[in-house]
């Protein structure tokens, strides 16, 4: 009997060897997939594709990439069935590339998804201009120049080639580095906005009378050019009745700092103001750089490091008494952030009595909103009487803004972008014109700083994720009436 039993385990042991188990995969459990196509591939345009599965079992499906691609339904039974790809357009500049994964119980299969970019011709109105650049960066060989292709020039070396006009410089070739125009038939050339040119041969253009720079331009020391040819700077806007007195355009540093001889910093801890929770250093310490010049423009930054956010309070050596004082700012983005443009007294005095003028200020928590504000002993924020006026512009912190004050013995106005903001004149209230309303009889000096959180900024919290923020100033400018 013991035998017989042992002999019917072996058999079935046997039995159950010869049989695949649950984990062990047969070709009567695979599932065959297939599909109406090989691959995806479209243009940069939004786009859908109906693709037809056949299978002889169950399967899902979805994208590797969601970010650009969805596909529904998410999954088919055995039989044929249909699924829409739907591709969103392609703004990134580049090919991208995903596919479609089809899980199965027997392993997955895929279908490779590929968009193209948009292929962009620049348009250059000279022939043998574009001859030129075809030539020479045509990377595709595909006859045309592209946007891509012309966002990778660092250096134009186009001498002798009879060209008569450049205009796409300042605006395609912004960024280069290196120019050799010479020995062309050019009549004037504009490179205005080509503060990164390090190198310039414009000789040998004997009709040559005219190079359009920016503001407050020095000629670089690799700049070359005809006799006969004058550099000209761009007309600054000037108000009626005023004249140009003090001007930063922030196009060169020695340093990469502001100009020492312009500007002086504030150093503090946090807390030491509104309960903000920077600390102020002076443009720079170690690897942290809060206050730099370059590109054009000033820009301060708010940085963490470690358990401290470090920024930048940056203020003109010189003050004024009355006059017109206008800067072109792009503000920085996250909650927590506060920019401002503001004035304070040279010499101390106290605060208010000393009084205080706030040409702009914003906070990221109230991102389209800027305001402008007056503070004096009558006229504060501590005791809610603060003058005050607010404007929503729904672009402040992706694009530059003018702001201006206009302060005279009569009145303080502010304009954004030409438009008035605010108007204070102490006659207007019923406490009259006094030292107490009226402080802003003597020298004010300009100040620019980026405050994290505080009483305001950080009224609904901070978002560190947002840091580095950067403040953007690309000139500030002083006009005052003639005597």
């Amino acid at each position: 009997m013991a035998r017989l039993f042992i002999s019917l385990i072996i058999s079935l042991l046997a039995a159950g060897c010869g049989k695949p188990g649950p984990d062990v995969p047969s070709d009567e459990a695979k599932v065959n997939l297939t599909f109406s196509c090989e691959s995806i591939d479209v243009s940069f345009e939004a786009a859908q594709q109906v693709i037809t599965v056949t299978a002889d079992g169950d399967w899902g499906v979805a994208p590797e990439d969601k970010s650009w691609v969805s596909v529904s339904p998410s999954g088919g039974s055995k039989g044929t069935s249909d699924i829409l790809v739907k591709i969103a357009e392609n703004n990134s500049g580049d090919v991208r590339e995903t596919s479609l994964v089809f899980r199965t119980k027997s392993g997955n299969h895929t279908l490779p998804v590929r968009q193209n970019y948009d292929v962009e011709e620049v348009a250059i109105s000279d022939a043998a201009f574009r001859k030129y650049l075809t030539g020479a960066f045509d990377a595709d060989k595909d006859g045309i120049l592209s946007t891509k292709e012309a966002a990778a020039v660092t250096e134009i070396k186009a001498s002798g080639l009879g060209i008569k006009a450049m205009p796409e410089l300042n605006t395609v070739f912004r960024d280069i580095t290196y120019l050799d125009c010479s020995d062309n038939l050019l009549t004037e050339l504009d490179i205005t906005n080509m503060m990164k040119l390090e190198t310039m041969n414009a000789t040998g253009n004997p009709d040559l009378k005219k190079i359009y720079v920016w503001t407050g331009f020095v000629a670089p020391a690799g700049f070359s050019k005809p006799e006969t040819a004058e550099y000209v700077e761009p007309e600054i806007p000037t108000p009626a009745g005023y004249s140009l007195v003090w001007q930063e355009e922030f196009n060169e540093s020695a340093t990469g700092l502001p100009d020492p001889k312009k500007w002086w910093y504030e150093t503090a801890e946090p807390g030491w103001v509104n309960n903000e929770l920077q600390t102020y250093i002076a443009g720079k310490k170690g690897d942290i750089v809060t206050a730099d010049v370059s590109d054009g423009t000033l820009k301060i930054r708010a940085i963490k490091d470690g358990n401290r956010v470090y920024s930048a309070r940056v203020n003109t050596n010189e003050g004024w008494t009355y006059g017109y004082f206008e800067a072109r700012l792009k503000l920085p983005k996250g909650k927590g952030t506060w920019p401002a443009f503001w004035m304070m007294p040279t010499v101390w005095s106290g605060w208010p009595e000393g009084g205080e003028i706030d040409i702009m200020e914003h906070v990221g928590c109230v991102p389209t909103e800027v305001s402008s504000s007056i503070h004096c002993k009558a006229y504060y924020h501590a005791i809610n009487t603060q003058k005050t006026a607010a404007k929503k512009i729904a672009s402040v912190m992706d694009e530059f803004h003018v702001y201006a004050l206009e302060w005279t013995p009569e009145y303080i106005k502010t304009y954004v972008d030409g438009v008035q903001l605010f108007y204070y004149n102490p006659d207007d209230y019923p406490k009259g014109r006094n030292a107490d309303t009226w402080p802003f009889n003597k020298p004010f000096q300009l100040k620019l700083n980026l405050a994290w959180g505080g009483d305001w900024g950080g009224m609904y919290g901070v978002d560190e994720s947002c840091l580095p923020a950067t403040y953007e100033i690309d000139y500030v400018r002083v006009f005052q009436m003639a005597e």
